[in-house]
């Protein structure tokens, strides 16, 4: 190559870089992520790219001659994925017109500017808000009383305010995810003790709550990194997941320890939590899925099809449940599966990030609070069989991310099927 090839080569796959690793920042899959950036080299005009995907890192390499120097560039991410949906809208928009060659290089590189500096979709307090509604519709879910699901909300502000608190004077997230289950189960014991609330309602808000503090969206990125072939990275996941389930753990032991001597706990634990009537099923879904778009950041106009996917996530859920009478973790799965067939649909139709609908959809209608509150109840309590609760608890998490993603391959296919053979 000579200089000018070279010059004009670095301005490309610098471009791709800088967008790739804003969509990696944003947890987008990683297959899309090299996708985009094969497109946008190619656009370029940077053909035969080599990329390596190593953990949280991708490494690019150009030498279109044999015997030249070639052009390399590193983009690594350190943090873990920020989600916020907007952000990730458009980021895959800009990937595309800028890969179609709708705008012209230099205005890509001042959008892909703007967008590093830009701040969240919404307001804290706005996501907060959010936040809140998911965790109110997770008590509900859990049978819990409009009482209880009240105090959820309260307890969700109060745990997220401790975790802020800590991230701002630099304590790593792992005591941060400790520090909140522990207030969650604190404040839990507090209610009991004076009397606010009973067993049951106490049950209710802390499997909300709880839950909401599992890694679930990482889990997901996990499988879809093993399953495309991007094992480093799903290594990588597979560490952040299994550290922040057990962070959970970490604070909830604590807590437990202390109050070792009360039976308070044991009264929350032997609480039998009832399924949801089905007139509830959906509304709470609903209800559920926009306080978690709101939460992640979708764009207003998002909204009612991301409050669409936790509707019908929450009815195939209840129909494999109920219904057909599958374990939990056979009608997670088949639910999230039906939730990622739609997903790969939407973005195919709408060109909309899959996230819109799937993150959403997942959790408000399948999150498993109240196996995972009751099975951890029961360990603490000594409980035989306790830990085949833990066990199913974690099968049916471990669901969701197969189910979303066999869905979105599913969708593919289908697509693929439907084209039928190509000329050559």
């Amino acid at each position: 190559m000579d200089d000018d090839e070279r010059a004009r080569a670095r301005r490309v796959l610098t471009f791709a870089l800088d967008v790739a690793m804003q969509m990696f920042r944003q947890g987008i899959e990683t297959d899309v992520i090299v996708r985009t950036l094969r497109r946008l080299a190619a656009a370029g005009g940077v053909e035969e790219l080599r990329i390596s995907v190593g953990v949280r890192a991708i490494h690019l390499q150009y030498c279109p001659h044999a015997h030249g120097e070639p052009v390399v560039l590193l983009g690594s991410v350190e943090a873990n994925d920020a989600r916020d949906i907007g952000r990730m809208e458009d980021l895959e928009a800009l990937a595309v017109r800028a890969g179609t060659g709708e705008i012209t290089p230099d205005e890509a590189e001042r959008t892909i500017e703007k967008l590093a500096t830009a701040g969240p979709t919404w307001p804290w307090y706005v996501s907060l808000l959010g936040g809140c509604l998911l965790a109110a519709m997770i008590c509900l879910q859990a049978n819990g009383t409009v009482l209880a699901a009240a105090v959820a909300a309260a307890l969700f502000v109060l745990a997220n305010r401790v975790g802020w608190a800590l991230g701002m004077v630099g304590i790593a997230e792992f005591f941060q995810i400790a520090a909140k289950a522990s207030t969650v189960l604190v404040a839990t014991i507090s209610l009991l003790s004076l009397a606010l609330l009973d067993g049951h309602e106490a049950a209710s808000l802390a499997a909300a709550n709880l839950v909401l503090l599992l890694p679930i969206l990482t889990l997901v990125s996990l499988v879809e990194d093993a399953v495309g072939d991007y094992h480093l990275m799903a290594a990588a996941r597979a560490v952040t997941v299994l550290l922040l389930t057990g962070a959970i753990v970490t604070g909830v032991m604590v807590v437990v320890s202390v109050a070792n001597g009360l039976d308070i706990l044991g009264e929350a634990g032997r609480v039998q939590l009832a399924a949801l009537p089905l007139a509830l099923v959906p509304v709470t879904a609903m209800v559920g899925s926009l306080g978690n778009a709101i939460l992640m950041g979708t764009p207003a106009r998002r909204w009612p099809l991301a409050c669409g996917a936790g509707v019908v996530t929450s009815l195939v859920n209840w129909v494999g449940h109920s219904a057909l009478g599958l374990a939990a973790p056979l009608a997670i799965f088949l639910a999230t599966t039906v939730l990622g067939v739609l997903a790969g649909a939407a973005a195919r139709i709408l060109r909309v990030p899959t996230a819109v609908v799937t993150i959403p959809g997942l959790t408000g209608a399948v999150l498993p609070g109240p196996a995972l509150y009751l099975s951890l109840s029961q360990v603490f309590a000594q409980v035989p069989g306790a830990w085949t609760a833990v066990a199913e608890a974690t099968v049916s998490t471990a669901a969701i991310g197969v189910g979303v993603v066999l869905g979105l391959q599913l969708a593919v296919l289908r697509r693929t099927v439907s084209r039928g053979p190509e000329l050559r």
